[in-house]
């Protein structure tokens, strides 16, 4: 059922946030991570927190030529097109990075997001 809504206009009902993204690590300025795919309805972005405040999210503009916007581009199959993504973030300079608590959130395509990471 859920996949027969997926193809015909990817509008699939979701109730369910995505799991919170983990192995978050600041390397310098670049924030990186890993994430669980959200297999009800797919990724859009990530949304990046310094001490709890939004600085920004990746990728800025997520799109999908077949439906709603996804962080990883479709193609009608159960494998992503390669190179994978990279999931990282630059961070904007601020002098408190180096002792920020930064976290990343997870969104799917029907906008739920995920607790932050840990």
């Amino acid at each position: 059922m859920r996949w027969v809504e997926y193809v015909t206009d990817t509008n699939v009902v979701d109730t369910t946030p995505p799991s919170p993204p983990y192995d978050v690590r600041v390397e310098g300025d670049v924030v990186r991570w890993a994430a669980k795919a959200d297999l009800e309805s797919g990724i859009s972005h990530f949304v990046v927190e310094r001490d709890g405040v939004v600085i920004g999210s990746w990728p800025e503009k997520p799109a999908n030529p077949f439906g709603r916007p996804v962080f990883q581009n479709l193609q009608y199959s159960d494998t992503p097109p390669m190179p994978l993504i990279e999931m990282k973030f630059k961070l904007p300079y601020s002098e408190s990075n180096e002792r920020a608590a930064i976290t990343v959130r997870a969104v799917n395509t029907v906008g739920l997001q995920s607790d932050a990471s840990h």
